[in-house]
């Protein structure tokens, strides 16, 4: 039976909201990526998804908050999907396995050219307390879902752990950084496979005994 002629679904407000907002973040990356962050501007965004200023700013309080919700689409939830195995024993994985799911993210093209904006933003923060706020709540959320599940870990080993979950949760991802920026700048001194050998060797030594033996 044909629908030629018949009525659209006309969208609720909010699908409409989200519909549009998705829209904005597709065009943000490519004005981005283009662009750069700094010399990106809210103008260019909204015109490049066919919206207004006033959309834009319906949606967004700034091209650095959007910039911000880009990353947390193209990285943070690898990152957070990576914590989340970690809660189901059946599953967890190893230090090892973590380093080699790490470096599959970082080794991902879209995460790479996310990775080289967002030092722009780290650079710009240093001079914007708004900003730095901003970059930290990338970092707060993986470490929140990590710290979780590493306390879960050591409850379920019947284990203290050997330093609070949330300043565990803060060495991973400090040498995930650490190596994804000497990457970054230099593959060939710090390769990709840098990442599940630096791993088990930091990390693995930190699995209760009894925790090992179950997996």
């Amino acid at each position: 039976m044909s629908t030629e002629g018949s009525p659209r679904k006309r969208l609720t407000r909010a699908e409409q909201q989200a519909k549009t907002r998705a829209a904005l973040i597709d065009a943000a990356r490519r004005v981005f990526l283009e662009r750069g962050l700094a010399g990106a501007s809210v103008q260019a965004i909204a015109a490049e998804a066919g919206f207004t200023r006033g959309a834009f700013y319906s949606n967004f309080s700034s091209k650095e908050e959007l910039f911000v919700e880009l990353i947390r689409e193209q990285g943070y939830r690898k990152y957070a999907q990576l914590a989340m195995d970690s809660f189901d024993p059946a599953h967890r994985p190893t230090a090892r396995e973590v380093g080699e799911r790490l470096a599959t993210i970082q080794g991902d093209p879209d995460v790479r050219w996310a990775f080289q904006l967002w030092f722009e933003l780290i650079a710009q923060a240093g001079r914007d307390e708004d900003l730095r706020e901003l970059a930290a709540s990338f970092w707060s959320g993986n470490r929140s879902l990590a710290a979780a599940a590493i306390g879960q870990f050591y409850a379920e080993a019947d284990k203290p752990p050997p330093a609070a979950p949330e300043r565990l949760a803060s060495a991973l991802i400090a040498l995930d950084i650490g190596l994804a920026i000497q990457h970054y700048v230099d593959p060939e001194a710090a390769p990709l496979d840098l990442y599940p050998e630096l791993f088990e060797l930091l990390f693995s030594r930190l699995v209760p005994a009894e925790a090992a033996e179950k997996s």
